[in-house]
């Protein structure tokens, strides 16, 4: 396919205005016009973008609104809420064997902390400090690649970095605050750590995660706590409530596979009304879990951090009943300045959901060496959160084609989901290009019409991601890696129409799933 190089004007619903611009031959660039008399507007539009207008000699004329791409054969849609208290749904790349899921009955219900109901576990204003006034928005500038592939040019690229995502947190409406949060160097030396509590089937302080979590919630005060977890696996729910202090939870093994958190929740699991899911999602009010609800572990206070540890949910689909919604949380984040490094995120669909308390706030979560597992929109959420080092691996045991990326982001943040210097792999069955590395999530939009209306407020979900200087297998679609949206199938596009572009970016990729001449 033809290069393409094109400008984003600012703005949630401007229809940008284009002109052809002198390139080498077979290279069309796009640039914005940004302020043009309306008469001399019209006349470029209809120059730069009349299905009557013939390219120029040796150059293909590129549609930048390509079609959706095409689900798999074997991934039909499906309808089931994806969590956060959602009244949306997301497709489903639903499984071959066995059935695809339905519908989820069950609301996700009040995401209402159990043991500490009063406490949201969100951003504090300054995000942990004084802070300065955040700066106007960062613009991804002249994308180069293709329409269905935009690539950063390496001034944009620097904007969208690792410490410019994690800079900033608070209130979208009241203004964000920069800190300048720098969690590079990870959760520190366990060896160093001086535990308060530890956990383990004899000779511990505790026999649980949550009894050590709770002695720490309990003991309360502002100084980061130590909680040591003994190798082994631990069958349980686990709940890190917003009211907690700082706390550290670790193993000394730095062979994260030998300590284990798991439990088999799923979201459409049944339950008694009155019965708590997870209670950091509690989700009292539903007659099943929900997808927050279904999370092996929660993590909703700010500062919380894990190394050397995997959590895991093992549910087997195939022994859920008939027509019920199967995703499975295995790591659920909630809260601002939360680390994690060398973890083991492990599940099928919906592995690892991090989030923030509503949709005005910024919260920010950083993923140091990890390796995250699963099939169907198995890293999503609406936080800003970065994969720095990681190790992501699709399945293909349910689903011929999976989806890696889900972020939900509020269309007024810069900045939802980075990966950077990470290995896109996966299982000995997958095949080449079957999987895209994402899709926006149009949390509680339910179809295109409301989505359209709901632009018009100004507050609507638009997902952002950024994929840069990661190697990406063979399974990675190598030309239409970005899938059309879930929940409302909102067709992809990187060029504003009734509807703003999508918010998805790659930089310096390489492998054969990057599209990059060899």
């Amino acid at each position: 396919m033809d290069a393409l190089a094109w400008s984003m004007k600012p703005g949630p619903i401007a229809m940008s205005t284009h002109h052809f611009s002198s390139t080498p031959p077979r290279t069309i660039r796009f640039n914005v016009a940004r302020r043009w008399a309306p008469g001399v507007c019209a006349v470029l539009w209809l120059l730069a973008c009349s299905d009557h207008v013939a390219p120029r000699a040796g150059a293909a004329r590129l549609d930048p609104n390509p079609p959706a791409t095409a689900m798999n054969a074997n991934t039909p849609d499906r309808s089931a809420d994806p969590g956060d208290n959602s009244a949306g749904t997301r497709a489903d790349p639903a499984p071959t064997v066995p059935s695809a899921p339905g519908t989820n009955a069950g609301s996700e219900g009040s995401s209402v902390n159990a043991l500490d109901p009063s406490v949201s576990g969100g951003a504090p204003a300054a995000a942990g400090g004084e802070g300065t006034q955040v700066p106007a928005k960062p613009e991804p500038g002249t994308l180069l690649g293709t329409a269905t592939r935009p690539q950063l040019d390496v001034a944009a690229a620097a904007q969208f970095d690792v410490l410019e995502y994690l800079a900033s947190a608070g209130n979208l409406v009241t203004g964000l605050v920069r800190d300048n949060w720098d969690p590079t160097a990870g959760v520190g030396d366990v060896a160093s750590f001086s535990a308060d509590f530890r956990v383990a089937a004899a000779g511990g302080t505790h026999t649980t995660v949550q009894a050590a979590i709770t002695a720490a919630v309990t003991a309360g005060g502002t100084a980061r706590r130590y909680i040591e977890v003994a190798a082994g696996t631990y069958r349980e729910v686990v709940c890190v409530p917003g009211g907690a202090p700082p706390l550290t939870l670790y193993s000394t093994s730095a062979d994260a596979s030998q300590t284990v958190i798991v439990f088999d929740n799923y979201s459409g699991k049944p339950k008694a009304a009155g019965v708590s899911a997870n209670p950091c999602n509690a989700n009292l009010n539903g007659a099943t879990f929900g997808t927050g609800g279904s999370a092996t572990f929660g993590a909703f206070a700010a500062e919380f951090r894990a190394k050397n540890l995997s959590f895991v949910n093992d549910t087997d689909e195939s022994t859920a009943a008939a027509g019920a919604a199967v995703q499975a949380v295995a790591l659920i984040a909630q809260g601002d300045h939360q680390i994690y490094e060398n973890v083991r995120v492990l599940g099928n669909q919906d592995s690892l959901f991090v989030k923030s308390p509503d949709v005005s706030t910024v919260t920010r979560a950083y993923f140091k060496g990890c390796f995250v597992e699963g099939d169907t929109d198995f890293i999503f959420g609406r936080a800003t959160f970065v994969l720095d080092g990681c190790t992501i691996r699709s399945l293909t045991s349910r689903t011929a084609g999976g989806v890696v990326l889900a972020p939900s982001t509020d269309s007024r943040n810069p900045f939802g989901i980075l990966v950077t210097r990470t290995t896109f792999t996966a299982d000995a069955t997958a095949g080449a290009s079957s999987t895209s590395l994402g899709r926006a999530w149009d949390e509680s939009q339910v179809d295109v019409p409301t989505y359209t209306a709901n632009v018009q407020t100004g507050v609507f979900p638009n997902g952002q991601a950024v994929v840069r200087e990661s190697t990406l297998g063979p399974h990675i679609q190598a030309t239409m890696p970005w899938r059309a949206a879930a929940t409302t199938s909102r067709a992809y596009s990187s060029v504003a129409g009734a509807v703003p572009a999508n918010r998805f970016y790659e930089f310096a990729n390489s492998g054969p799933g990057s599209g990059a001449a060899p």
